[in-house]
């Protein structure tokens, strides 16, 4: 049973018990009201007949003691009554409704007693006492007609019965309109949830009112936006494994093209010094490339299946020791370095850092640059270190692409000189490591400025 039908059926049936309930009070009290009213009428008409039984028996003695008794109109009696002698015997009833007879002997007290009677068409009070005058005993017993109230009340029942079907009749489509707004919401809610099953993670609910139907549509909208963020990862995840793949593919496949190519030809033909020495040197240049891109694979598959430990250090200790990488290859390219190192504890993992610092250093004398400027110093949000260089720099557009592996601004360049385009892979990797932010900006023509900002947590 869909939920729409459970809170329409639901409704319906705490409204019908409601409405019926009430309905059964509200005809009980005023029956349980009308019947009081009796009773009070039947007392004082029993009063009264008592009064008239009295004064008969006052002025006639012997009126129990004739073997029957007559009573004639001028006895006033205003109800039927009933005599029953000190004996228990009947000795005068004018009473036509069949009538339970009270066992006398239990009336000890002097309270008058009565009892109710409804069936067949009739319904009557019967009110009873002893009635002592004199030397006579009689126990009195009248009856009041209350069908009158019963049929009110049986009119009543009747009526309301009729006015709950009408009622009844208008208050479902209300109901089910009332029923339709409140699954309204949540249809919305399924249907999206539908959409996203299918495929569109996009996909919103509108969000209007402030109530728990209301924060289930802004809860399941803040759960479609993690799982379309969650997808797009996953998808820019699968995709960048198919692009590392694709490249380290066509990455082995050129060099090894012509390794064979070379090696071939120069095992199959007779071939000069001159072009012997020329193959050799192009197995030699390839060779190369691809042992920079075996160890860089091995070093970003390091990183990614080792824990570091990072041990606080002095950035100027740090980077006194790092000279002796950093100027070789300086040297190498021919560049002059400017350093400027303001004096810090850091939490960092030697090893990594010194790779860091020396991938950095050599993509920039691969640009061709003439200086690099080296300036630490503590700054918001931890220590601050910015590398500068005055290169070729790197076109706006491709400078949030140049930290993927294998993504070469200047493929030719890049492969003459061994590059593999995973040195900016493995700097990204290593910030990643020590928790760290990077940020590469370039304007394509006046060099380079990596920013790095190392967090000083314990």
């Amino acid at each position: 049973m869909r939920l729409f039908h459970k809170i329409f059926l639901c409704f319906i049936v705490i409204f019908g018990i409601s409405f019926q309930t009430a309905g059964y009070l509200m005809i009980n009290y005023a029956y349980d009201n009308a019947v009081e009213q009796q009773k009070k009428y039947a007392f004082q008409e029993f009063q009264y007949n008592k009064y008239i039984l009295q004064s008969v028996l006052y002025s006639d003695p012997n009126f129990l003691k004739e073997k029957e008794v007559h009573i004639t109109g001028k006895e006033n009696f205003t109800v039927p009554i009933a005599l029953y002698g000190a004996d228990k015997k009947c000795l005068f009833t004018n009473i036509e409704t069949q009538f339970y007879v009270p066992d006398f002997d239990d009336k000890e007290d002097r309270n008058i007693s009565y009892w109710i009677t409804q069936g067949s068409g009739e319904s009557s009070i019967f009110v009873y006492d002893c009635i002592q005058q004199g030397e006579s005993t009689v126990y009195l017993i009248t009856q009041t007609d209350i069908r009158l109230v019963v049929n009110t009340q049986r009119n009543m029942t009747q009526f309301f019965q009729k006015i709950y079907l009408i009622i009844l009749c208008i208050a479902s489509p209300l109901i089910l309109l009332l029923t339709s707004l409140i699954t309204h919401s949540i249809k919305n809610v399924s249907k999206a949830a539908k959409r996203i099953a299918e495929g569109s993670y996009s996909e919103r609910i509108d969000t209007a009112g402030k109530d728990e139907i209301g924060e289930l549509a802004d809860n399941f909208n803040q759960m479609a936006e993690k799982i379309e963020e969650k997808i797009t990862e996953l998808y820019d995840a699968a995709r960048a494994k198919e692009d590392f793949v694709a490249n380290f593919s066509h990455e082995l496949k050129t060099p090894l093209t012509s390794v064979i190519g070379y090696a071939d030809m120069m095992y199959q033909k007779e071939l000069s010094r001159e072009q012997v020495k020329n193959a050799a040197e192009y197995i030699l240049n390839e060779g190369m490339r691809l042992e920079a891109l075996s160890l860089k694979l091995l070093d970003l598959f390091v990183l990614d299946k080792q824990d570091f430990l990072l041990e606080r250090v002095s950035v100027k200790v740090l980077f006194q020791n790092l000279m002796q990488g950093i100027e070789p290859v300086c040297q190498k390219y021919g560049i002059e370095l400017h350093i400027d190192i303001e004096e810090e504890n850091i939490a960092v993992d030697y090893d990594l850092f010194k790779t860091m610092i020396l991938n950095l250093i050599d993509n920039a004398g691969k640009a061709d640059c003439r200086d690099i400027w080296i300036v630490g110093k503590t700054g918001e949000g931890g220590y601050q270190i910015q590398i500068r260089d005055n290169g070729r720099g790197v076109p706006k557009e491709e400078v949030g692409r140049i930290t993927e592996a294998f993504y070469m601004v200047d493929k030719s360049r890049a492969r003459k000189q061994h590059g593999a385009g995973l040195g900016l892979a493995l700097v990204a990797k290593i910030v990643e490591i020590h928790n760290a932010r990077i940020k590469i900006s370039s304007d394509g023509k006046t060099g380079t400025v990596i920013h790095i900002v190392l967090c000083q947590g314990d």
